[in-house]
């Protein structure tokens, strides 16, 4: 039997299959590693655990067998068979604490790192890689790297042998207890040395060609689908294949693998990213189980904000953060050296994760991000290559990285089907050049700007047509996810505010090129049409830019250590806005041709920002209701997030104005514009269905912000240049700009900041269709600036507010007020945000702190506000719905409001005018103020014993001139406005609640308080203007009785001559002497009789009636030249024929009265235009001539009734009794008002008027109406001459519907209708009140003044009064009562009820001048008439009592009637107006004390009464003195009216 045979063979594998076990057994007895089985060519089941918690399992370990190929060159294969990782964090050990990280060691390791001082320190210029002891001292990392890093050049040693083996793993796994499992299918490692086969593949475009001594390697790894199974979930896929190429060179007399290029292919990931961070969230509670006394391991013990610190200022930490710090660098170091290149491709890459939010009603969100095509190259630059020497030096090394990727795309899945893609960008590519990464490495402690800027960047990256796609819903949900995310915590180490000064240090200086090309905005909205409600259509909300660029440039500064400085140019061109209808149908909302934004943001530690922009040709177009309603949607989803903003802010905005809400890092901020224009508009489908609105068009406009006010002004930096990349470009325009505050101070002082808005050429027009607006602007400013800031006076923060215009036009009419209504409701509809806020607050779970928030010093203090505005002129022209228009002008005007003095509103001149009645497009003025200024004063005072703030307006003027122009109603323009302002009313209310409800409804009111309102003025003038027909046709007569008589005088020297003449030839001729004398004779007896004629008509005293009424004197007091019975001869010859002198004679006489009008004429309206400008000075302002408009001037003439009151002072304030008390005055005052009378209108208050001279005329006549004189010489100056004060009440009685009339107020006028509407127009109902506005008031006036008071009365002057009374009747309404029309003095006794007494307290005296004649220019012989005159304690009681028969009582001590002497006054009426201008009274003083004649003299307690006998006819005939009370007058509209067959009543 031989040795060797199958059985013994056999028996031999069987023993050593036995043996195996027992060394399996000391094997693991000696090393732990268990081996079950031995298998073939492999060993089995083997299992490892190297520390406590980790368990490595490996079902098979075996080696095959098999020929290289060019796919896999190796001879001998690896083979692991499910090998196993399992981890269990619960059990894990905790690395153990270093033995010398006791207590005391740390101590000592303190105080050694703290003896470390800067002097003791590496030189600055020193690198701060300091050598450090390779023994002991190193940290376990540092050796682990070290180890490692030895290992691997090692095994490169081996390469000969390492290249016929490859590893390959299959069915790997690491599972993680209570966590998951990862899982990888196949896994293989290989190494290939073949040189023409690497070489040949050119896989790294930038690997250089390797000599004979050197030898090319390249480790091959690839990895199969990799599986990540989470605890209790499924498997999912996250990675389906990886391959990794590591190439490098292997030396002949160097050890590692050098030159190294990575290479990474990456196929389909999924990054599931939830349960990730539950896997992690796991981990991290088993490690806390496993540790819960928190001792610190080994790994974590030095942080990374440690060795920032470290960084930023060596020596400053221990000992062991110093090693750290500067073995990490080494090894960073050594990596760069070692890979020249690396390449990342990834064929797809996604990632899900899940957000639950409570605006999805509780359902999670599904964020979803995907990527196609993912490229990256990183790879270091040849020094000696042109792409190095371009940008950098050649001793710098330097890294470029080229990054491409397609088909990016971010979705949001609601879980309510497929998902939605809110964002997909085609491709996207970049390309940097930097020397950033070698740079970091070799950092140093110090270096200036010079050296810093020698670490570069270049980026260039280019985005292609992104494009964003929403639904309304989907903007709630990405706000409220980008709020989740805001509002998480974010944990800082407490040394973080020390980082950025390394990182200061470490940023390069950059040049970052960033390009979008047509980047576009959709957002999908239901459709409007409504055929279309219930079918899968949409309409799009638009918005697509052309491109949008933006160009950065940074660099350190020489001027400090830490000056860092970015220079950026954003450049958006082309955005377009707009709706896009699901019939495709194009309609747009925004325009903008060019946006430009240069932004310099300096590091100086602090960082500011200084900022410009220009903005060209922007255009907002809301016209379509479409377009209103897409917004909505949009506004809507918007409003929940800005309102939970509004509300956490809600303090801090309460008490800090905008402008200290500014970011105090933004140092200066500019931003210009040109074309600015915005459409607003829409259909009221109750009205028409054409649209209206609103649009403003702006040619150009500036806004600047500063932070401080000598902060420098930055030059904008030219539109045409462009950032370069050379490092000399960016020098010139980067400056070193100092922050705004101090910078030891931990909040920045928010004063002396200051915003200006400049305005030019801001128009605005009424849409009148959706192309059309109105020919005519309505408002107007040509040049308008406004600038707020910021102050501290000591007192407190101060807000300024300045303004200046040039000029404001504004045309106001209810049909623009209409459509400004219109487009207001049109922006509120599209931006509606009527929902709860507290809602809104309290179904938030999510909360952010406000960015920036003023300083404490600031909010804890009230702010006050300081305004000052100016204007040149300010033109409000209003066209009212009947006739006349109204128009205001202000020039001059400023308004202020500042800490120590009241809000004031001043203008240097004020005009009101009306339509002139007879002329088309020219104005007459109504009121005129010069020199006006309004206060708004605000007192604290005591009623009984409690103290109450009331507020005053206290108004005061140099020159007050109110008006009533020849044939205007004023209740005309009563009437329109009280129109307009109920029109407006109801017009409002239907603008701001949406709905047609009425509210001018009447109704009984309760009495109005009336604030505290004085008046001052120098001198008032209340003129009513007489017709321009009258007073030429009265001059004319005046003048025409003057030249009959010069008339008469020259033909009656005419026919003396002739005479003369005639009695020469008579002499000379002997023949005919008799027959001579005998004509001459008839001719004397023919020139007596005319003389005798002639001398009839030359009334002496018609003569001196028509002489004093003319204006010049000197014509007035000469006497005629010719004649007969002076001393002036008559020569015998003459030149021409008695024919044709009297020809001449006859032209002279048409030439002399032309002459003489016109000479008149111009010398009145001279002497007026002097008088007027004594006291008014100029009528005209410089401002004047900015305005088109056709003004009427002043007539130069004297106004049919004027009254001048000089030193006026009107004081409005609250009655004297109390509120609730008014019925008892009106049924005093008023004979006998019913306490429980209802008023529609009830406004009760006190008036107090003092006063200096008054003066009443009727047009030019010689006497006044009524003259209060001024005080005299003696007496106090600061007594007015006389005063008055009443409690007045203005009531109108409540009469329910019968006496009610409608009005329709015009708003949309019919020519605004297309003929389609097929409508008269749009016109709101307003109720007016019929019942006549009456005046309660008990008066007291008391006349200071010494000189004496006169009145005049007269025939002559009746017809003047009459015409007075006709212009001051149509103050009131008219009559609507279809009854008789009631009188003037029937009007005044139902309209006004005053109890009046007149008191003469400075004992002066009171004239009654009973004018005589009916001329009333004649003042001298039967025209001086009469004079009444009291004196001594003269009292005047009107109505004291109810009885009519008492209704006027004058009590005196003295009564004297006499004819008065006005001879002094006629001759030097004129002269004085004419001289001087004044409105003294001397004359009339003088006159007045001056009597011709004493008729009758009483002495003694004389007492005049007089008093009032009413009567009316009846019907049935006779009269009857009884009358019905007042308050039982009723007057109804016609409508309602009734009266019995064949009668008309009087009232019901």
């Amino acid at each position: 039997m031989s040795l060797v045979n199958p059985s013994s063979l056999l028996g031999l594998v069987v023993a050593l299959y036995l043996v195996s076990f027992v060394v399996f057994a000391i094997l693991r007895i000696a090393t732990g590693i268990s081996i079950q089985r031995i298998g073939y060519f492999s060993l089995r089941r083997i299992a490892y655990t190297p520390r406590e918690g980790v368990r490595l399992d490996i079902r098979g370990l075996g080696l095959q067998l098999h020929r290289p190929t060019f796919a896999q060159p190796t001879w001998v294969s690896l083979r692991l068979t499910e090998f196993k990782v399992t981890v269990d964090p619960k059990v894990l050990e905790p690395s153990q604490i270093a033995k010398d990280d006791t207590p005391e060691s740390l101590k000592t390791r303190a105080a050694n790192g703290s003896a470390h001082s800067p002097s003791s320190s590496p030189k600055p210029t020193k690198p701060i890689l300091r050598p450090t002891d390779m023994g002991s001292s190193r940290s376990r990392t540092w050796k682990r790297l070290t180890k490692l890093k030895e290992q691997l050049k090692k095994i490169h040693e081996k390469i000969h042998w390492l290249r016929l083996v490859d590893v390959v793993a299959l069915n790997s796994s690491c599972i993680i207890s209570d966590v998951g499992k990862f899982e990888i299918g196949t896994f293989n490692l290989a190494v290939d040395t073949r040189r023409k086969t690497v070489d040949r593949g050119r896989l790294f475009q930038h690997k250089k060609f390797p000599s004979e001594d050197q030898r090319p390697a390249e480790w091959m790894l690839t990895v199969k689908s990799v599986l990540f199974t989470p605890q209790g979930k499924g498997s999912l896929e996250i990675l389906d294949i990886c391959n990794l190429n590591v190439h490098g060179l292997l030396y002949r007399h160097l050890a590692g693998l050098r030159d190294a290029s990575v290479s990474l292919k990456l196929g389909r990931i999924h990054i599931p990213f939830d349960e990730l961070v539950e896997c992690q969230r796991r981990v991290q509670r088993s490690q806390h189980v496993s540790n819960p006394e928190g001792v610190p391991t080994a790994d974590t013990d030095v942080s990374f904000t440690d060795v920032i610190e470290e960084l930023d200022k060596p020596g400053s930490r221990e000992s062991k953060i110093v090693r750290t710090v500067s073995e990490s660098k080494e090894f960073i170091s050594s990596l760069l050296r070692g890979v020249q290149e690396i390449q990342l491709g990834i064929s797809y890459v996604g990632m899900s994760k899940m957000v639950h939010l409570p605006q999805n009603n509780g359902s999670p969100l599904y964020l979803n991000i995907a990527m196609n095509e993912i490229g990256i190259d990183l790879h270091r630059l040849d020094p000696k290559s042109p792409a190095h020497r371009m940008y950098f030096s050649p001793k710098d090394i330097a890294h470029q990285a080229l990054l491409a990727a397609i088909s990016i795309s971010v979705s949001l899945d609601d879980g309510d089907g497929k998902p939605d893609r809110i964002l997909y960008i085609p491709m996207a590519t970049t390309t940097i050049k930097t020397t950033l990464p070698s740079k970091t490495v070799a950092f140093s402690e110090d270096k200036n700007a010079a050296e810093r800027n020698t670490n570069m960047l270049f980026s260039n990256l280019v985005v292609t047509s992104p494009s964003v796609d929403v639904d309304p819903k989907h903007i709630a949900l990405i706000l409220a996810l980008l709020q989740h995310y805001d509002g998480e915590p974010s944990h800082r180490s407490t040394s973080h505010s020390h980082s950025h000064h390394l990182i200061s240090r470490l940023l390069p200086k950059a040049n970052i090129k960033i390009s979008v090309q047509e980047p576009v905005i959709r957002v999908a909205l239901p459709p409007t049409d409504p055929q279309l409600k219930h079918t899968d259509e949409f309409d799009l909300l638009i918005s697509s830019v052309s491109s949008i660029a933006l160009d950065a440039e940074s660099s350190h500064s020489a001027a400090g250590e830490l000056h860092y400085a970015v220079v950026s140019n954003l450049r958006i061109s082309s955005q377009h806005l707009y709706y896009q209808t699901a019939s495709s149908e194009r309609h747009n909302l925004l325009l903008a041709e060019t946006l430009e934004i240069k932004t310099q943001v300096t590091a100086t530690p602090e960082v500011v920002v200084v900022a410009s922009g220009n903005l060209q040709t922007f255009s907002v177009h809301m016209v379509r209701p479409e377009i209103s309603a897409g917004v909505r949607q949009i506004s809507q989803q918007l409003y929940h997030r800005a309102e939970v903003k509004r509300a956490e802010k809600k303090d801090v905005l309460r008490k800090s104005n905008f402008l200290r809400r500014i970011p105090p890092w933004l140092l200066q901020f500019q931003l210009q514009g040109s074309n600015f224009g915005v459409e607003v508009a829409g259909i009221d489908p109750d009205v028409s269905k054409i649209t209206r609105g609103v649009a403003l068009q702006l040619e150009s406009w500036t806004a600047e912000y500063k932070s401080q006010k000598d902060a420098p002004v930055e030059r904008p930096l030219s539109q045409r240049r462009r950032l370069s990349r050379s490092s000399s470009s960016i020098e010139t325009s980067i400056k070193v700009i100092p922050p705004p505050g101090s910078p030891t101070s931990n909040s920045p002082s928010t004063d002396g900041r200051r915003l200006a808005l400049h305005v030019r050429g801001l128009e605005g027009f009424v849409v009148e269709g959706l192309d059309t607006l109105e020919p005519e602007s309505f408002i107007s400013l040509p040049r308008f600036e406004i600038a707020f800031s910021t102050s501290d006076d000591g007192r407190g923060p101060i807000f300024h507010l300045n303004s200046n215009l040039k000029a404001f036009y504004f045309r106001y009419s209810l049909y623009r007020y209409y459509a400004v209504g219109l487009a207001i409701a049109v922006l509120k509809q599209a931006f509606d945000t009527s929902h709860d806020l507290t809602e809104v607050v309290q179904g938030s779970e999510y909360s952010s702190s406000p960015d920036h928030s003023p300083s404490p010093s600031v909010t804890n203090m009230h702010e006050l506000t300081t305004v000052d505005i100016k204007a040149g002129i300010l033109q409000i022209k209003s066209s009212m719905p009947s006739d006349p228009p109204l128009m205001l002008q202000a020039f001059g005007m400023e308004v202020g409001m500042h800490r120590w003095s009241a809000p004031f509103v001043k203008a240097r001149l004020m005009r009101l005018y009306a339509g002139a009645p007879q002329i088309q497009a020219a104005w007459a003025r109504i009121a005129s103020v010069k020199n006006v200024r309004l206060d708004l004063r605000e007192s604290r005072r005591k009623h009984g014993m409690v103290f109450m703030n009331e507020k005053s307006m206290d108004v005061t003027t140099d020159f007050i001139r109110l008006a009533v122009p020849h044939q205007l109603v004023l209740h005309k323009i009563f009437d329109n406005i009280a129109n307009v302002l109920k029109a407006t009313e109801q017009l409002h209310h239907r603008f701001k609640t949406g709905t047609n409800e009425y509210i001018l409804k009447k109704s009984p009111e309760r009495p109005r308080r009336v604030p505290r309102v004085s008046l001052r003025s120098r001198v008032l003038l209340f003129e009513i203007e007489d017709g321009p027909f009258e007073w030429k046709l009265g001059s004319i007569y005046r003048l025409g009785l003057i030249e009959q008589k010069q008339r008469l005088a020259r033909e009656e020297a005419y026919y003396a001559k002739v005479k003369n003449l005639d009695e020469l030839n008579n002499q000379r001729s002997s023949r005919f002497r008799t027959r001579s004398e005998h004509g001459l004779d008839r001719a004397k007896s023919d020139q007596s009789q005319n003389q005798d004629e002639r001398g009839r008509s030359i009334d002496p005293k018609r003569h001196s009636r028509h002489h004093s009424s003319f204006s010049d004197s000197t014509i007035r007091h000469r006497k005629m030249r010719y004649d007969r019975d002076g001393q002036c001869g008559l020569t015998g010859s003459a030149k021409i024929a008695a024919d044709e002198a009297w020809l001449k004679l006859q032209r002279h006489n048409a030439q002399s009265w032309k002459k003489r009008i016109d000479g008149a004429y111009s010398i009145q309206n001279r002497g007026m235009r002097e008088i007027r400008g004594m006291f008014w000075g100029s009528d005209e302002h410089p401002d004047a001539d900015a305005s088109d408009e056709k003004i009427l001037a002043i007539p130069e003439r004297p106004g049919l009734m004027s009254t001048l009151i000089s030193d006026l002072h009107v004081v409005i304030d609250k009655p004297s009794f109390p509120m609730n008390e008014y019925p008892s005055f009106l049924h005093r005052v008023g004979k006998g008002m019913p306490h429980d009378m209802e008023y529609t209108l009830l406004i009760p208050m006190s008036v107090q008027i003092d006063m200096g001279e008054a003066r009443v005329t009727l047009r030019d006549y010689p006497l006044p109406l009524l003259h209060v004189p001024a005080i005299r010489a003696g007496q106090s100056p600061r007594l007015p001459s006389w005063s008055l004060k009443t409690d007045f009440v203005i009531a109108e009685e409540y009469r329910g519907d019968l006496s009610m009339r409608h009005v329709a107020v015009q708003v949309v006028p019919p020519d605004k209708y297309a003929e389609a509407d097929g409508k008269n127009g749009f016109a709101v109902d307003v109720r007016r009140t019929i019942s006549p506005v009456k005046t309660y008031s008990d008066v007291e006036i008391a006349i200071n003044t010494s000189a004496p008071t006169s009145m005049t009365w007269g025939t002559s002057y009746q017809p003047a009064i009459q015409d007075m009374m006709m212009i001051i009747e149509g103050f009131t309404k008219p009559q609507v009562d279809p009854s008789e029309k009631t009188g003037f003095w029937d009007k005044i006794r139902l309209s006004v009820h005053s109890r009046v007494t007149v008191a003469w307290k400075g004992d002066g005296d009171v004239h009654l001048k009973l004018k005589g004649s009916r001329d009333p220019y004649v003042v001298t012989g039967y025209g001086a008439g009469f004079i009444m005159c009291w004196r001594n304690g003269v009292r005047w009681d009107i109505h004291r009592e109810n009885d009519p028969k008492k209704f006027m009582t004058v009590t005196s001590g003295e009564y004297v009637l006499a004819i008065p002497d006005y001879s002094h006054q006629a001759r030097e009426n004129v002269r004085s107006r004419d001289d001087d201008g004044s409105i003294s009274s001397t004359s009339s003083q003088r006159s007045g004390a001056m009597f011709k004649k004493v008729v009758m003299k009483l002495s003694g307690n004389v007492r005049w009464l007089a008093g009032l006998v009413f009567e009316r006819d009846l019907d049935q005939g006779g009269r009857s003195f009884d009358f019905v009370p007042h308050y039982n007058i009723i007057l109804t509209s016609p409508e309602r009216a009734k009266a019995p067959e064949g009668q008309v009543r009087l009232s019901v």
